[in-house]
């Protein structure tokens, strides 16, 4: 490990700040969905409307996060947007110690989540570049990556006892004291100052930011090449998780092996980000990212093939290979868009990537009823397989960054 990355006081403010704001976020995540069976009897409906209204909304000020991000201070969003969402938690957890809590008020909290949750993850990815220089870039974003993927594992664990002993309304008083400290450790950050719009207007420099970040992305044959390519990727991907409980009733491994195989994707997903976090300088970034695409795909296809718990092993390396493509893609935006446009040009590509998900999980949906699952993970292996190939050869790709 990078020496180095240890000794930028703003990097390991930042990160203890996320690790501990993942941890709250899991114990959040947990409580929510617990909170949501009791208060709804259970109904699936129930829980479908609230993750709906998330995903909606996700989607929706997703888009517009960008402009804001690239308009206004970034240091201060972060902290505003981690004080109201730190605020909404905590009403959360009065209401429940209080009796006060409803279906409506936790479609209202989750709405509002949704609006401010956004905003604050653009505003993070576009002030990374701010924190550290472009050397150290793929190597911090790979220590976080990987911080994140540990506390979403131990944090389902600590959640269950502490509900299990102090009761739900806990984990939502963690979480906002999570948010708490993720608040007064941006305050300390020292972030390089960026050349923002200064126009009194709102509306009307929101909207240039906009036009201008469509332009640059179309001006740029390299970004705009990667952002499709990401899109496409997305789209033959975005089916496998809800996929993978099919696998294991078909193969006969049922709950127990379904928990195993997604506890070997998220032991490759961190093992992959921590070994990114060695390798960050030394390697060329679209050529990481295709490999482990091309590895992706190996384990999908693979998943076809395979029995049983040897199951495990494909979800293994396609943890690994998924995150070996993921992290360079951040990096390279970051590393190549300039940082007063990263957050309006940067929520282009990843909204139309988050759009490409659900698009293809909903015709996965249909063509399961008419293929097997096994069929399923073949084609989309290939699928991915000869995109990574494809990519190899594109010339738009073959820059190096």
């Amino acid at each position: 490990m990078r020496k180095n990355i240890w000794a930028n006081r703003n990097f390991l403010l930042y990160f203890i700040g996320q690790t501990v704001s993942s941890l709250g976020d899991g114990f959040y995540l947990i409580a929510f969905v617990w909170l949501s069976m009791r208060l709804s009897g259970g109904k699936g409906i129930v829980m479908g409307g609230v993750l709906s209204i998330y995903t909606i909304g996700e989607v929706v000020f997703g888009l517009i996060a960008g402009p804001i991000v690239d308009r206004f201070d970034r240091k201060k969003i972060l902290i505003i947007t981690d004080m109201i969402r730190g605020i909404i938690v905590l009403s959360v957890f009065i209401m429940v110690q209080t009796a006060k809590i409803s279906l409506l008020n936790l479609y209202v909290c989750v709405a509002l989540f949704a609006v401010f949750s956004p905003i604050f993850h653009r505003a993070e990815f576009a002030v990374i570049p701010q924190l550290i220089n472009k050397e150290n870039l793929m190597t911090a974003n790979g220590l976080l990556a990987g911080s994140r993927r540990s506390m979403q594992i131990i944090a389902p664990i600590l959640a269950g006892v502490v509900i299990a002993v102090a009761g739900v309304s806990v984990c939502f008083l963690l979480d906002s004291l999570s948010f708490a400290l993720s608040v007064v450790l941006t305050v300390l950050l020292r972030v390089e100052p960026v050349m923002l719009s200064k126009a009194k207007n709102f509306i009307t420099p929101l909207a240039s930011n906009f036009v201008d970040g469509f332009k640059y992305l179309i001006d740029s044959p390299f970004l705009l090449a990667l952002g499709i390519y990401a899109a496409c990727v997305n789209f033959f991907a975005g089916p496998i998780f809800p996929l993978i409980p099919l696998l294991t009733e078909k193969t006969g491994i049922g709950a127990s092996g379904y928990g195993a195989i997604m506890g070997g994707l998220s032991a490759g997903m961190i093992a992959a980000s921590f070994m990114i976090g060695f390798v960050g300088k030394r390697a060329d970034k679209v050529t990481v990212m295709l490999t482990g695409l091309a590895f992706s795909a190996l384990a999908i296809m693979s998943m076809s093939i395979l029995e049983n718990f040897l199951l495990i092993i494909s979800a293994v390396v396609l943890g690994i290979g998924l995150n070996v493509t993921n992290i360079p893609i951040t990096t390279i935006f970051q590393q190549e868009i300039p940082k007063e446009r990263l957050g309006v040009v940067s929520s282009f590509v990843f909204t139309i990537a988050q759009i490409a998900m659900p698009v293809s999980m909903l015709l996965s949906g249909v063509l399961v009823d008419i293929f097997s699952v096994k069929t399923l993970f073949a084609a989309i292996g290939l699928s991915v397989f000869a995109a990574a190939i494809i990519g190899f050869f594109l010339p738009q790709l073959r820059r190096r960054v």
